[in-house]
């Protein structure tokens, strides 16, 4: 019989949903070292030390097996929460802190669910009395973990809208970011919520592939190569995971080596390769048993009966299918154990109800027996709601002042971010209406400089560069325009069939004055009959601004080419390229302008011709976007520039 869990696409599911969860930000070192750092801890901590340096110690033994032996990490865990107690009041709070993150990070890795959410609470208090926000956004990203395991999505995604409120605050660690904005992805993913999950996780690659966490990178790759797979992407599918395989073997981080194989071989299903699935699937396996991962070797042990019995290999499958129920048994008796723990606690706290009930039923007779005293407490108690009823209205004055103070500070803060996006965009314009202007006073000067001369063939070519000239400045008002709208939402994007042909075409046919008046070159290579699936105007937008750009920062002489071809990793998206021969730019200078704010900053230019301030690339850039494709700047001082797009190609 065929387990439930090898159907595609409940497993693809269950990895990104519920696997990924458990998996840490930053892994720890090579599994054939770990014995030998966990001995060096141990050893140190045999020796007399001071209590501080014995918790660090403790936090650092239990945080280095917390993922890959959550089991032996507890009582070090345990012994570190107790010592961090006993410290003074004003030493307690950061170890504390981080004692019971850690701890609750191995009963969350346990499954022990309740437990952590326990912890968790405890620890939230502590950041709170630190004003620790880095602390604070921790143990929410956490909690929502704790919750999005037990498919509770609801409580999940409250606990990570507080920390991504908290997210770009000062002091907030960007592993602690990291780690957030990829749980957040899973959680959209969860909820069959694509676009949010892909944006998630590319954030999370973006930072961890900044902060050179390669373990963290290969995590987030492989979520992204599950988002692929989910959508039916498969030719990105196996680049991902290959990458992602490739930077955890490095690592020697045996649970993501497990879940990789695991994804692998679900691919190799969807591909129709059975021995390449047999494969990933026994070394995921091997590697799940090695590390104790018992829920990958139970995915191995589907997915391995499944493929024998689509060999017709029948008591093969039947072998691994008994493995499969007796593996599921086990964990589900862990999980009834745990319950049963659970419901212990419940007891407990209702025996504690039932005696607090007869306390007060106790209580009630001690008052029956009291009625001499009742003339006292009637006038005392007349008096106590008198000087309630003032100081309740005294606060309930107090609040309604500071909720309209915070109110009105709230609209003041909103009032200036309008007001200064507004000076922005004004800088914006001034700044770039230079180049147009500029162009029509070159005009006149040639003017005079043609009738001087007698050249009529000059004057001829003049209504062309004062046609261009106001082209140029009906391209900037484009762009503010398009970018404003775009920014209200109300720019509606209407996909066509278009030959990249006619769009190179025009855009030729737009800037050969401007470029033959500097001497430059445009040229342009595409396939015959090579269609995009776009919107025309934004389209028009994106290669506008890409040629304007490079004609822009390009000396006089300078060459630029435009070419479009099918993409190779992708064959239902077009890749089209601008490529210059200008003076480039520095590496910090590109990735200041792929990951710069949504409306750039003005700021002067060295060339007075080159007066763009990154509009145009952004508004590009979001365009590009709109269509489900990127953009990449690959460029160098001295060696030109090279824009490539990517946008869907028309069926």
């Amino acid at each position: 019989m065929q387990p439930f869990m090898t159907r595609p696409g409940f497993l693809l599911f269950w990895l990104l949903a519920f696997g990924w969860l458990a998996l840490p930000v930053r892994a720890q070192a090579a599994d054939q070292a770990l014995p030998a750092r966990t001995e060096a801890l141990r050893q140190k901590l045999s020796t007399p030390l001071p209590d501080t340096t014995r918790l660090r110690l403790l936090n650092a033994l239990c945080y280095a097996l917390h993922n890959e032996q959550p089991a032996r990490a507890l009582p070090y865990g345990e012994a570190a929460v107790a010592l961090a107690r006993t410290l003074p009041a004003n030493e307690q709070g950061p170890p504390l802190l981080r004692s019971l993150l850690v701890l609750a990070s191995c009963y969350a890795n346990l499954s022990n669910g309740a437990e952590a959410l326990r912890l968790l609470s405890e620890a939230q208090e502590v950041a709170r009395r630190l004003k620790d926000v880095d602390g604070l956004t921790r143990t929410y990203t956490a909690q929502g973990s704790v919750y999005h395991e037990r498919r509770d999505s609801t409580t999940a995604w409250r606990h990570y809208r507080k920390a991504l409120r908290l997210a770009n605050q000062p002091g907030v660690r960007p592993s602690t970011r990291m780690r957030l904005l990829g749980n957040v992805g899973g959680l959209f993913f969860y909820r069959q919520q694509f676009p949010q999950a892909l944006h998630y996780d590319s954030l999370a690659l973006g930072l961890a592939r900044r902060e050179a966490d390669s373990t963290a990178e290969a995590n987030y790759l492989s979520s992204l190569a599950t988002y692929q797979m989910r959508v039916g992407n498969m030719g990105r599918v196996k680049r991902l995971l290959t990458q992602a395989l490739a930077i955890s073997r490095r690592q020697h981080a045996l649970r993501s080596q497990a879940n990789q194989l695991v994804m692998l071989a679900m691919y190799y299903i969807q591909m129709g390769e059975p021995e390449r699935t047999d494969a990933a699937a026994r070394e995921a396996l091997q590697l799940a048993r090695q590390s104790g991962y018992l829920e990958r070797v139970l995915d191995a042990y589907s997915i391995l009966s499944a493929e024998a019995a689509d060999r017709e290999n029948y008591k093969q499958a039947y072998e691994w299918n008994q493995r499969y129920v007796e593996l599921n048994d086990t964990l589900n008796n862990r999980q009834t154990a745990q319950t049963l723990a659970a419901a212990q606690v419940s007891s407990e706290a209702q025996e504690r109800a039932r005696r607090l009930r007869q306390l007060t039923e106790q209580h009630d007779v001690q008052v029956e027996y009291s009625r001499v005293l009742i003339g006292a407490v009637v006038v005392l108690t007349l008096a106590l709601l008198v000087a309630a009823y003032f100081y309740r209205n005294l606060r309930r004055s107090r609040s309604e002042l500071a909720a309209k103070n915070r109110d009105l500070e709230k609209v003041s803060v909103e009032l200036r971010s309008v007001a200064s996006f507004k000076d922005k965009l004004y800088a914006i314009v001034a700044h770039d209406l230079r180049g147009p202007v500029t162009a029509f006073a070159g005009v006149t000067s040639l003017i005079d400089s043609y009738i001087a001369q007698n050249d009529q063939a000059g004057l001829a070519r003049l209504p062309a560069m004062v046609r261009q000239a106001a082209d140029s400045l009906n391209h900037l008002l484009d762009n503010v325009l398009n970018w404003a709208v775009s920014q209200t939402g109300e720019l509606e994007c209407r996909p066509a069939p278009i030959l990249v042909s006619e769009l190179f075409a025009e855009c030729q046919a737009l800037y050969q004055t401007t470029a033959a008046a500097s001497w430059q070159h445009i040229t342009m290579a595409s396939p015959d009959g090579l269609r995009l699936m776009a919107d025309r105007n934004m389209a028009r937008t994106i290669l506008r601004n890409l040629v304007g750009n490079a004609l822009k920062f390009m000396p006089t002489g300078g060459h630029v080419h435009l070419e479009a071809a099918p993409d190779p990793d992708d064959p239902q998206m077009v890749l089209i390229s601008c490529t210059d021969t200008g003076p480039g730019m520095s590496a910090a200078t590109v990735a200041s302008l792929m990951s710069g704010p949504a409306l750039p900053e003005p700021t002067p230019t060295p060339k007075p011709r080159a007066t763009g301030l990154g509009l145009g690339l952004a508004l590009s850039r979001a365009f590009v976007h709109r269509h489900g494709g990127t953009l990449v700047i690959q460029s160098r001082p001295g060696a030109g520039t090279n824009v490539t797009v990517s946008l869907p190609a028309a069926k």
